[in-house]
């Protein structure tokens, strides 16, 4: 409980809103993915009850993508991935990748929960195949973007007060 708090408060520390990205694609699926409002939950047929799993699969229109199963086998391409926080030890990044495309998301749940997710999230953004990571406290996204330079975002997936006054700012002028 402890280690959570202290990534929390590190995460809270060294998170970035809209306005400290400088990645036009990663700008676009902050303000108009993490930040939408209108999303129908409801309605959504995707393999997760996670609301920002399930903005980001929307919003990136991800056809084919799945849970990860250790015992499953995977023998199509696939744009989307996601890996819960109790599979993260079944997990292995190079077993996935041929399998991957340019534009595939990897969605890995509960980065945080414990040193050794964090150990595991951490080796993952690192991987040379992955060009464009971001980190919110509860959900790590990985990205092949061959069109990208390879780079780290940690972002808080909501508004926040400067956020909303620079919205407001917007919308006056």
């Amino acid at each position: 409980m402890l280690q959570k708090i202290k990534s929390y408060i590190n995460f809270i520390w060294n998170s970035k809103n809209e306005h400290g990205v400088h990645s036009p694609f990663v700008y676009d699926l902050v303000t108009k993915c993490f930040y939408a409002s209108n999303f129908p939950f409801e309605n959504s047929k995707y393999p997760s009850t996670n609301k920002l799993i399930l903005k980001t699969i929307h919003y990136l229109n991800l056809k084919n993508c799945v849970r990860f199963d250790a015992n499953q086998e995977f023998n199509t391409t696939i744009d989307g991935l996601i890996v819960s926080g109790d599979s993260i030890h079944d997990f292995s990044i190079e077993k996935i990748i041929p399998l991957c495309k340019n534009e595939t998301c990897i969605l890995i749940e509960n980065i945080h929960q414990t040193k050794a997710h964090e150990k595991f999230w951490k080796r993952l953004h690192q991987h040379e195949t992955i060009t464009c990571s971001i980190e919110t406290f509860n959900l790590g996204l990985l990205f092949i973007r061959k069109e990208q330079k390879k780079e780290h975002f940690i972002i808080n997936p909501n508004k926040t007060i400067t956020s909303r006054i620079f919205e407001r700012i917007r919308i006056k002028l």
